[in-house]
């Protein structure tokens, strides 16, 4: 139990110096954004208060709306961190570091999450690593991590929540289990929207759970209670934040259409977004284009089609996603990836369709084989454990699919950072693949354990030299 804790608290470590160093490699403002993120930081120190979206002082010149309409939190916190700096030193530099701590030590807490369901979800210890350090050694996520944004608190809160579903699992939903889930889904709220995915699941999970598996009856009692409770912690932690937005923007409390408005009376002609002017935004919708033809067009100035150039951001695309890695190297990355979801297959036909191999050893296990193979029947949908993994599959799904309309309809970009709250349970199929891929292949235990140990190591190692000959190199 010692070298376990050990072990997860070096891994933290590791992982806070990691982001740390990428944090400190990156002038101020070059990254997606940042800039205009900075300012709810600078006006948070400077008056003490939260801003108005609406307000002058943070508006962009440009785009004509500012971050403030949105969930500010992690700029709430940057602000303390800055106002603590600025103490000690006036430098800018320092500042704008204090500030980018916070999305930092976020990134620590997301390590230890990926850590501990790396031990409860996995049957082998070094394979629990390897999915930690895919998830936390992705190049896109460590770039995520080293700037000022409100993606870094969605990467932590979705780590919690997956953390509270293995635990349920395992435990049930005790008190404790309950009231974590509802801390992690408020702070989820006051993340990024395309984060909220997590929280429909959420729903769905806990509410599939409530049905005892044997007897496949509601426990009605127990769903009110629990789920009441959840409801109650998630308002009492994020609720503020949309009741003051309600009250701010004449109801509405998402401050989605307030920012509309704002930028089509404020933007530059050529940045206004309203969508009363849709000859300002090339989008496939306006093209004829179907939303198949939108992901394999390829524009002009693009060297791949949208998917592809989706796909290689999600590895990893840096600065204002003009820092590109090696495209061969991204290409590995994304064959790796594919190879471990190819080894679920097999697994998901044993897990859900009964097979006559899975009959012949339940008959000669037990004499009552075939009453074990239809209570199986009666429950393979409703195994807790099965029932997650619908439910992981449903979070990654989400934020894709807002993607895909945001890019046909809305703002066409293509942008990985925003399918990135699909990172764990990605992660997670694409681990549990060579996992099965080892099992099935390798039958030496040993054997085993080693090449997961060179995979572990060949993706720190993949991760250190994209810091040192692609991002440092870029600065």
């Amino acid at each position: 139990t010692v070298k376990k804790e050990y072990a997860i608290w070096i891994f933290v470590l590791l992982v806070f110096v990691f982001y740390l160093s990428w944090a400190l490699a990156a002038p101020f403002d070059a990254s997606p954004d940042e800039s205009m993120r900075y300012q709810i930081v600078e006006f948070i120190v400077k008056h003490g208060t939260l801003p108005d979206g609406r307000d002058p002082e943070i508006r962009n010149a440009n785009w004509g709306i500012s971050y403030a309409f949105n969930p500010i939190l992690p700029y709430m916190a940057g602000a303390v961190f800055a106002k603590v700096v600025q103490v000690f030193t006036d430098s800018f530099r320092a500042t704008v570091i204090a500030a980018r701590m916070v999305n930092v030590l976020l990134g620590c807490g997301m390590a230890w999450f990926t850590w501990k369901i790396g031990e409860l979800l996995f049957r082998k210890k070094e394979t629990g690593r390897l999915f930690a350090v895919l998830v936390c050694f992705l190049p896109g996520t460590c770039f995520l991590f080293s700037y000022i944004n409100t993606d870094g608190l969605a990467l932590f809160t979705t780590a919690w929540i997956l953390y509270c579903w293995c635990r349920a699992c395992k435990e049930g939903w005790t008190l404790k289990v309950c009231v974590q889930m509802g801390i992690a889904m408020g702070l989820c709220m006051l993340s990024y929207y395309n984060a909220y995915g997590y929280l429909l699941m959420s729903a769905v999970f806990f509410v599939g759970c409530m049905m005892k598996c044997g007897e496949q009856k509601w426990d009605w009692q127990q769903l009110l209670k629990k789920g009441c409770l959840m409801l109650g912690i998630v308002f009492l932690v994020a609720g503020w934040w949309f009741i003051r937005s309600g009250i701010l923007y004449d109801g509405d409390f998402l401050g989605l259409s307030t920012p509309a408005k704002y930028g089509e009376k404020y933007a530059q002609e050529e940045y206004a977004i309203d969508e009363l002017k849709p000859s300002n935004r090339v989008l496939p919708v306006n093209m004829g284009m179907s939303v198949l033809d939108m992901i394999w067009w390829v524009p002009g100035e693009w060297q791949h089609n949208w998917l592809v150039t989706v796909l290689v951001s999600f590895v990893g695309t840096f600065g204002h996603l003009d820092i590109f890695m090696p495209y061969l190297w991204s290409k590995v990355y994304l064959i790796v990836f594919a190879v471990g979801i190819l080894g679920n297959s097999w697994r998901l036909r044993r897990e859900f369709c009964l097979t006559t191999e899975f009959v012949k050893k339940e008959k000669k296990a037990d004499a009552d084989g075939i009453l074990i193979t239809e209570i199986w029947r009666k429950n393979r949908w409703w195994n807790m454990r099965n029932w997650m993994h619908i439910c992981m599959v449903g979070t990654m799904v989400i934020p894709v699919g807002l993607l895909v309309y945001y890019a046909y309809a809305s703002d066409f970009q293509a942008q990985g950072r925003y399918i990135m709250p699909m990172a764990l349970p990605f992660f997670y199929f694409v681990t549990l693949g060579y996992e099965n891929w080892s099992e099935k292949l390798i039958r030496n235990e040993k054997i085993s354990i080693w090449i997961c140990r060179i995979g572990q190591g060949t993706a720190a190692i993949s991760v250190l030299l994209t810091y040192v000959l692609v991002y440092r190199a870029a600065y």
